[in-house]
């Protein structure tokens, strides 16, 4: 479906949306995607960025040395297991195309949706689907607080012929990773923190990856359809 010119990689982990509107532009009205060719392309990094930490929680209090000690010895076991959850997160991220999977989703769902017809062949296809994703992160803000998943991404249609940008939207999204977007039981509550994250085998790792693929997926094609269908009201209207 990604051709290597085309490709990077992506990950995880979004929800209530915060400025999805600024950077955009809608020309779909000039062109009906229905039974035409579109193909897609992508950038996306290979792996989500992961943040955790206060870095505060190491200094040094010359007016308070025990104390000093206590967050010192802290930080560095939690140092310890967010290095330990790296490696089991890189394992994870082996195993699952999560960029192929997101662009993957974001044709074959698009094209259910609007009724056009899904190519592989870029240099084949009458428009492309272009996503551009510049980060997608796990953020948190300490080790026992709630993660947050970013996403900051551009996608577009183009008429590849013409050499004319039909569509482009602007993704910027934070919201809190409650744990049934990431397939975590009830059991462990509905925020997740960095901690929790820590703690997960690699298997519930990569199945939190494809459930954050899909979801990022699903944001981007329901914003797709919805600027489509009004396209076409108002032109037709």
């Amino acid at each position: 479906m990604l051709t290597p010119r085309l490709t990077s990689f992506l990950l995880i982990g979004l929800l209530a949306l915060t400025a999805f509107g600024c950077g955009s532009s809608n020309r779909l009205r000039e062109v009906d995607l229905r039974d035409a060719t579109v193909a897609v392309v992508a950038a996306i990094p290979p792996h989500p960025r992961v943040q955790s930490g206060d870095p505060s929680e190491a200094a040094i209090d010359p007016y308070d040395p025990v104390g000093s000690a206590i967050r010192v010895g802290t930080a560095v076991n939690k140092l310890r297991e967010a290095r330990e959850a790296q490696a089991r997160l890189d394992s994870a991220i082996a195993r699952v195309d999560i960029a192929d999977q997101i662009a993957r989703r974001v044709l074959l769902d698009s094209a259910d949706l609007i009724g056009f017809e899904p190519v592989s062949d870029p240099d084949q296809a009458e428009f492309l689907l272009d996503l551009r994703v510049y980060d997608y992160s796990l953020v948190a803000d300490s080790f026992e607080g709630a993660t947050y998943f970013a996403l900051e991404a551009d996608v577009l249609v183009l008429d590849p012929v013409r050499g004319r940008e039909l569509w482009k939207r602007r993704i910027r999204e934070r919201e809190v990773l409650d744990a049934s977007l990431f397939g975590l039981p009830a059991a462990a509550g509905n925020v997740v923190t960095a901690r929790a994250l820590s703690r997960l085998s690699e298997e519930e790792m990569a199945e939190g990856l494809e459930r954050l693929a899909d979801y990022v997926a699903g944001r981007i094609v329901e914003r797709l359809q919805h600027d489509y269908y009004r396209s076409r009201r108002d032109y037709e209207g």
